[in-house]
């Protein structure tokens, strides 16, 4: 379904849903937990809350339940609203009218996030208005938005990397197009048909985009970010017209750290740019990138509202490996908790990533360490192409050196996803591991090749 938003359009069902809001216990500073997938009552629920000034809490409703409830727990007393009462109030706004609303959150806690937990249990982060204003103003200084300008929100607004499309939007007076769910050549139609100018994207989305041909005459800006980009892919896309702007951020940063205004001649994976204006970067002793500056939440959830909890002096220290170059251009490296070491050497799946964008067939995929007697860890493949495991591994000898190399291949029949596009690692780890369970050691199954 596509829903082009504007504030004339549904500030006054979002006035009256406040109301209604109100009437079931909502109240200033009591985070309304939303579980649902439908990206306009999201919207709707944003501005309804902020009318309350109380921090909307977007919740994945398609999480297990026990990452729900533990959720919920982080954020202390919070009025839950669900598909149901959505639908109960949906029906007791439907004729609601007004003027124009434009979405004011409070200045203090406006949104509870959650991360994206690809890789372990997510928290949630508390975002400010005031967060949520500087990460709109810095971003609009890289990626300019105004007043008929038409984002493409195709991340759910659960995730930062959706609620900031609407936030900025709010902001600049630019109209946002909502699309629940994500498909390319629907999505391909909407940015003609709609007129799109902007649009957020993962690698894998731009790539199922590039796949449908040229990008329309209307489109001026494409942000990608979420997941590692690979030189090969950005590059084929550019030329297809894409305007490619790599981006790099967190739940925590509200989204953007930094953002390339456009994709420059040579330009290779992980690198960002100058961070936003405003944004204050450094690098831990080991390597890990920290921020600090207006953009940064007040912290992590707790049931009081306590500030700071994940901060440190005012800095948020990551999990990515970065370098800052002697001018404060920012490249990522990749997360420090996905370093493979092989043989005693230290390997970056980014490093590698890049080498394999040229390997016909291979789909989407990713680099993990796979345990090894010998070796540790060897380098290992989990993709969803259609080229043959032994095939990949024989380019690989031919194009990739050393202890790049990778040394295991495993197609995927369903390459294993989360609702911001990034890769399920919790859900790969468990295919892993029931590949392990079903070869064993001296199965007749090559465990270095094979379908999962």
């Amino acid at each position: 379904m596509t829903i082009l938003m504007r504030a004339v359009e549904f500030s006054g069902r979002a006035s009256a849903a406040g109301e209604i809001l109100r009437a079931r216990g909502a109240r200033r500073d009591r985070p309304i937990a939303v579980l649902t997938r439908s990206s306009a009552a999201l919207a709707i629920l944003a501005i309804a809350a902020a009318t309350l000034e109380a921090p909307l809490f977007p919740i994945d409703p398609s999480l297990p339940a026990s990452i729900q409830a533990d959720l919920l727990r982080q954020a202390g007393d919070a009025l839950v609203v669900d598909d149901d009462q959505i639908v109960e109030i949906q029906s007791m706004i439907a004729s609601a009218a007004g003027a124009p609303l434009a979405y004011a959150p409070p200045r203090g806690p406006a949104l509870f996030i959650a991360t994206s937990g690809s890789s372990g249990a997510p928290k949630a982060a508390i975002l400010t208005g005031a967060n949520l204003a500087a990460s709109a103003a810095a971003s609009a200084t890289i990626t300019p938005l105004d007043p008929g300008d038409r984002w493409l929100a195709t991340l759910p607004l659960f995730h930062i990397g959706g609620f900031s499309v609407l936030a900025r939007c709010a902001f600049a007076g630019a109209d946002l197009v909502l699309c629940d769910g994500f498909d390319p050549e629907r999505t391909r139609s909407i940015l003609a048909a709609e007129r799109i100018t902007h649009v957020s994207l993962t690698p894998t989305m731009l790539a199922q985009l590039v796949a449908q041909g040229p990008a329309p005459r209307s489109l001026r800006h494409a942000l990608v970010g979420g997941a590692s980009l690979t030189a090969q892919r950005a590059h084929e896309a550019a030329a297809l017209g894409w305007p490619v702007q790599p981006t790099y951020g967190m739940t925590e940063t509200s989204a953007q750290i930094a953002t390339l205004p456009r994709l420059p001649e040579g330009w290779r994976s992980g690198q960002m740019g100058r961070p936003l204006p405003g944004v204050e970067i450094g690098l831990t002793a080991d390597g890990r990138l920290k921020a600090r500056g207006p953009t940064i939440m007040r912290g992590y959830a707790n049931p009081d509202l306590e500030p700071g909890d994940g901060l440190r002096d005012g800095w948020f220290i990551s999990n990515d490996l970065a370098e800052i170059s002697a001018s404060g251009d920012l490249s990522i490296l990749g997360r420090a908790d996905d370093v493979i070491v092989t043989g005693g050497k230290k390997v970056l799946p980014s490093a590698i990533e890049d080498l394999l964008g040229a390997c016909p067939g291979l789909g989407r995929f990713t680099i993990v360490g796979q345990p090894d007697p010998l070796w540790g860890h060897i380098v290992a493949i989990h993709y969803d192409g259609a080229i043959p495991p032994r095939e990949l591994l024989d380019w690989c000898r031919r194009h990739v050196a050393g202890a790049h190399r990778p040394r295991a291949a495993h197609r995927i029949e369903r390459f294993p996803l989360l609702a911001n596009g990034k890769v399920d690692r919790i859900a790969l780890r468990r295919l892993a591991l029931r590949r392990e369970s079903q070869t064993g050691a001296g199965g007749k199954n090559d465990p270095a090749a094979g379908d999962f």
